[in-house]
């Protein structure tokens, strides 16, 4: 029954052994490695999202030729006085007119219409603009992430290999008589637990590729990101530096854009409010005389009930809500860059802390536990503990800057400005 379990746990490792180094050739071999910077210009140009949004503003720039096409001409054809009785029995006392007829445009209609069309194209524009600013945040976010887990899983493959160091020495115990086999059991426990941690790791790391593959608008890369901006630790910018003038954060400026378009509403609805002239004319032939003759004639609505006064009031009303609008945006911004700066200068100290005191304690203390284990000065509870103690603390080094980072380009994105270089 022994045996058994010791070939259940034999052959456990060398399945985890074979799915690590599969891990590990695949970021081997068929990579692309990429910088943060080269990361951001494939996504401006291939970014789907960004892509769609191009086709929406080329719409836009259709409906502005539809606006400041005239109203086409009408043709009409016209027979009276027919199949009647007495003189007009038959068709002898028939009239038949050709006529034509055209609406002339009055109060700035179509100047009005390609007014508008052009104001929405220009906020369009600036909500492409927006979606490159979330697409570039989306890309280094995912960048920075997908780094993360690249540096966490060097480092637990670190362990992996110091747990087969050990494991090797404490076999090699084992066979001289000097060491319990219970021992070499926990290290094989330890070993197998760091492998399957190891596996996790490039599990998700194969995953954040795949959704920067997806924001960059490729597929199938093995893309390696490579960066030093984990080797230090920067001064934060300052809180004036972020928010020195609201009125520039882009999010708050386009709204500009849209006042323009709302004016713009108003003017056309103002422009529908004043009738429109509709001119005709044609030939009449004339059956029971032989003879043809001319008709003119021209109508213009009466607005006496309708004068669009409805639609005004409401495209005045729109107006009037972006006072509000801008309010609620700004109130939102300025809450939302005080929680991201303070979680950024948390993050800041805390990475301090962690890279100049308590890493290298976890260091230092893995390392001598470590030694003492090998020459039986310790026990083995005492080397697990150290070993958990410095992956916690690495794993919370960089997860720490990971949101350093992350905060900087949350600001970014706010601010339309860049910090991270």
């Amino acid at each position: 029954m022994r045996f058994r379990s010791v070939i259940i746990l034999l052959c456990c490792i060398m399945l985890i052994n074979v799915n690590a180094q599969q891990g590990k050739d695949s970021v081997k071999n068929n990579y692309q490695k990429i910088t943060l910077q080269e990361a951001v210009e494939v996504a401006l140009k291939n970014n789907p999202n960004l892509t769609v949004n191009k086709y929406e503003i080329e719409s836009l720039e259709k409906l502005k030729i539809q606006a400041g096409l005239t109203p086409n001409p009408e043709a009409g054809f016209e027979a009276e006085d027919f199949l009647g009785r007495k003189e007009l029995s038959g068709i002898k006392g028939s009239q038949y007119t050709l006529s034509g007829s055209q609406i002339f445009e009055l109060g700035g209609k179509k100047s009005s219409r390609i007014y508008l069309a052009e104001t929405q194209i220009v906020s369009s524009k600036g909500e492409y603009e927006l979606l490159k600013f979330d697409a570039v945040a989306n890309v280094k976010a995912t960048f920075i992430l997908l780094y993360q887990i690249q540096r966490q899983s060097e480092q637990q493959s670190k362990f992996v290999e110091l747990n087969e160091e050990i494991l090797k020495t404490i076999s090699d115990r084992v066979k001289a008589g000097r060491t319990s086999p219970a021992e070499e059991s926990k290290v094989k426990v330890v070993l197998t637990n760091s492998q399957i941690k190891f596996d996790r790791l490039q599990r998700n790391y194969s995953s954040i590729q795949t959704q920067l593959n997806s924001l960059l608008g490729t597929t199938g890369q093995n893309l390696i990101p490579i960066t030093d901006l984990f080797d230090s630790i920067a001064t934060p910018t300052t809180r004036d530096e972020v928010i020195d003038d609201i009125e520039a954060i882009p999010s708050i400026k386009n709204l500009d854009n849209e006042i323009n378009v709302r004016k713009a509403a108003i003017e056309h609805e103002k422009s529908l409010a004043i009738p429109d002239i509709t001119v005709s004319g044609g030939v009449r032939y004339i059956n029971e005389l032989k003879t043809n003759s001319f008709v003119a004639g021209v109508s213009i609505p009466l607005p006496f009930f309708n004068r669009n006064q409805g639609n005004i009031a409401s495209a005045e009303v729109r107006l009037e809500q972006m006072d509000a609008i801008i309010n609620r945006r700004k109130l939102s911004v300025i809450a939302r860059i005080n929680t991201v700066y303070n979680n950024l200068l948390s993050a800041h100290n805390n990475s301090l802390q962690l890279k100049n005191n308590i890493k290298p304690q976890a260091e230092k203390a893995y390392e001598i536990t470590r030694q003492g284990y090998l020459q039986g000065r310790f026990a083995f509870i005492d080397l697990l503990d150290a070993q958990r103690t410095l992956f916690d603390t690495e794993a919370q080094y960089l997860l720490e800057l990971a949101d350093y980072y992350n905060s900087l380009i949350e600001l970014e994105n706010i601010t339309g400005k860049t910090f991270i270089k």
